[in-house]
């Protein structure tokens, strides 16, 4: 089994291998600013042929494998994520490069695109999947908690965001040992009966 493989969907959303024909489509969910507050690229107004360039040559370069995230519910394009330091040798991956149009934020796209990602990597023989956010973004930090990733540490000054300042990350992982419990608690947020 490969990372990108088609196929991944559930009722939800569908994960495509990013290509071309989707710049169109991703472009007016990509247009807000907040969404790029706490990553070292911006995808906003003027900014988003660049950054889908630059996607799709790190695509082209075998350096990640980005998807374009369609919502099943309202049959649009709602956001981008992506398998990152693929590492086959040493069985890890890292799911990230990954925004969402504001209007899906807090529903069920994130947690559906994390349980058909997280079954993918496990799928093709990971031992261990990557998770990482800028240690000031509060929203995504809880969203890993709430995942089930644990929390390893945090890397000072580890990346240039797009105004210059350094960003600190924090890292997260979920092992294969693990998988289990956090696909269960994935599978009963999906079904709507989480405690």
């Amino acid at each position: 089994m490969n990372l990108d493989d088609p196929g991944l969907a559930d009722e939800f959303v569908r994960l495509e291998p990013l290509e071309e024909h989707h710049r169109d489509a991703l472009r007016q969910p990509a247009a807000q600013d907040a969404l790029w507050t706490w990553m070292p690229v911006t995808g906003a107004g003027s900014n988003f042929d660049a950054y889908f360039d630059h996607v799709m040559s790190e695509k082209i370069a075998a350096r990640i494998l980005p998807f374009a995230v369609h919502d099943q519910t309202d049959d649009r394009f709602v956001g981008v994520t992506a398998f990152m330091a693929i590492s086959k040798l040493h069985r890890r991956v890292e799911i990230g490069h990954t925004w969402y149009d504001p209007e899906v934020q807090g529903g069920m796209t994130n947690p559906a695109c994390k349980r058909l990602l997280l079954q993918r990597a496990f799928d093709w023989g990971a031992l261990r999947v990557e998770l990482k956010a800028d240690s000031r973004n509060a929203r995504s930090r809880a969203a890993m908690k709430k995942l089930g990733a644990t929390e390893e540490g945090i890397l000072r000054s580890h990346m240039r965001l797009t105004d210059g300042t350094r960003r600190d990350t924090v890292y997260y992982s979920i092992l294969k040992s693990e998988w289990p419990d956090v696909r269960a608690r994935l599978d009963q947020r999906l079904r709507g009966d989480e405690s």
